[in-house]
């Protein structure tokens, strides 16, 4: 007959405090009466104790602390082997503690672009891609405009735009170069006559001075253009059309004039088409975002760990590695991430901090806004060891293990321990604080040490009576 070991545990403990070593001397009967209680629960017949013969009880003898160490017992070895105390040596925590925090997938802002006009201006055309899809009747790809959720690399055309404002800024700058070469000419002609003593030194001066004013105009004026991201190449072909203009040429340069106030929107990067709010025949500004494009191939995590959870997290080195997985998908693929950056601000509602990281997403899979699971292996604290969990005796208030000091000497001493985590067949313990003249506080437990896997709720017992005995014998 098999019963619950914490059942045995509790009524051996009540036996500590009524019983003292009876508790130890009728174990066995105890054991008898469970058996026949549980068996009754099951619907099992009991058996009538007038004809069913009883084991005979072990008489414990000898069992006495060890002198200037009342927390250690010193067992004989007949009650040694009649309670079958045996003994595992406690190690170092061999399993990380993991670490689970419940984020979001984001966008990575660093690779997010928004996309406004320099110039307001009338949208007279949207920039197209090739269909991916073929054409009907099995024909070649068509080209369709770009729309929302199309990929799209870095330069490509979004839109095209008509705009009297540029058209305007480039004209002024024509202006300037014309004016320019024209006081240029005049200077010069004032210089030869000067040299030939036909016009005062006064009207040279004035002269250089109006030349002086050009070319401050015209700087000013390609300033403009360049502020307003010009290329080299627009530029040039300004000069080119001021020069046509100023030399009274018919032939001029009809593309310069065909794009005087065209202005191109491309992408600055290679990625996602997000957002699209525009159309053909739009007139925009230069507030609005006319696109929003984001390459998705890396996304940001947001997670959120608890306050309590951060001084163990900020204590290991950077970069802090951790894995990711889908919450929807519990038995997803694990993905390969670090924290980069824990957030200042505790969230005073749910009292957690923000967590940032990135995670690749070459083929897509992942999806903005997505919940996931981050997890992050957190070493054990320090000063704990892995103990069997037959070793740990618990009732509710406080934790106990006995420790074997001496392999060959059979001596148990009691330590109260916390128990830092639990699992199925061990348990993470540190020892409490020694309180000065409080029995049972020897400290931690060590690494080597032989803990009672077997035995230690009778030794608990036994060593309960003792003090109990002698706080009585105390207070008389």
């Amino acid at each position: 007959m098999t019963f619950p070991r914490w059942l045995s545990k509790t009524v051996l403990l009540v036996a500590a405090v009524t019983g003292g070593t009876a508790a130890l001397a009728f174990l066995p009967a105890t054991r008898w009466w469970l058996g026949s209680a549980l068996g009754g629960i099951k619907g099992q017949q009991v058996p009538d104790s007038t004809t069913t013969h009883r084991p005979s009880p072990v008489q414990v003898t000898g069992v006495a602390p060890v002198p200037d160490r009342p927390d250690t017992l010193a067992v004989p070895d007949a009650v040694v082997r009649s309670l079958g105390i045996r003994t595992a040596p406690a190690s170092r925590p061999s399993r990380l503690q993991r670490l689970e925090m419940i984020g979001t997938l984001a966008i990575d802002t660093d690779r997010m672009a928004h996309v406004h006009t320099r110039f307001a201006g009338e949208v007279v055309e949207l920039g197209t891609i090739e269909d991916a899809s073929p054409g009907t009747n099995g024909g070649p790809p068509t080209r369709r405009p770009i729309r929302y959720g199309d990929r799209i690399g870095k330069g490509q055309l979004l839109a095209v735009l008509w705009s009297s404002e540029l058209g305007e800024k480039k004209s002024a700058y024509v202006d300037a170069l014309s004016r320019l070469q024209l006081e240029r000419e005049t200077l010069s002609r004032l210089e030869a006559l000067y040299r030939d003593q036909a016009v005062t030194e006064r009207n040279l001066r004035e002269t250089r001075r109006t030349v002086e004013a050009a070319e401050i105009v015209a700087a000013s004026a390609e300033r403009t253009l360049r502020v307003l991201r010009l290329s080299e190449e627009e530029i040039a072909a300004i000069r080119a059309e001021a020069e046509s203009l100023r030399g009274g040429k018919a032939a001029r340069d009809r593309r310069v004039e065909r794009d005087w106030a065209r202005v191109e929107l491309r992408s600055p990067l290679e990625g996602t088409i997000l957002e699209k709010n525009l159309a053909a025949g739009d007139i925009v500004d230069t507030s609005l975002d006319l696109y929003k494009i984001a390459d998705l191939d890396q996304l940001t995590i947001w997670a959120h760990a608890y306050e309590d959870d951060l001084p163990r997290l900020q204590t290991l080195p950077a970069p802090i590695p951790w894995t990711v997985r889908l919450k929807s998908e519990p038995a997803g693929v694990l993905l390969a991430g670090a924290i980069e950056r824990i957030g200042d601000i505790i969230d005073p509602t749910q009292h957690t901090a923000l967590v940032m990281g990135q995670v690749a997403n070459p083929d897509r899979r992942l999806k903005v806004g997505q919940f996931v699971v981050a997890t992050v292996d957190l070493p054990p604290p320090p000063n704990v060891v892995e103990i069997p969990i037959d070793a740990l005796v618990e009732d509710g208030h406080e934790s106990i293990v006995f420790v074997q000091p001496d392999p060959l000497v059979h001596e148990y001493a009691q330590h109260r321990v916390e128990v830092v985590r639990q699992f199925d067949d061990c348990a993470y313990v540190h020892g409490l604080p020694i309180s000065p003249g409080a029995p049972g506080q020897l400290g931690s437990p060590h690494t080597g040490d032989q803990v009672v896997v077997s035995g230690s709720v009778e030794l608990r017992a036994s060593l309960g009576r003792l003090h109990s005995a002698k706080r009585s014998e105390a207070a008389k």
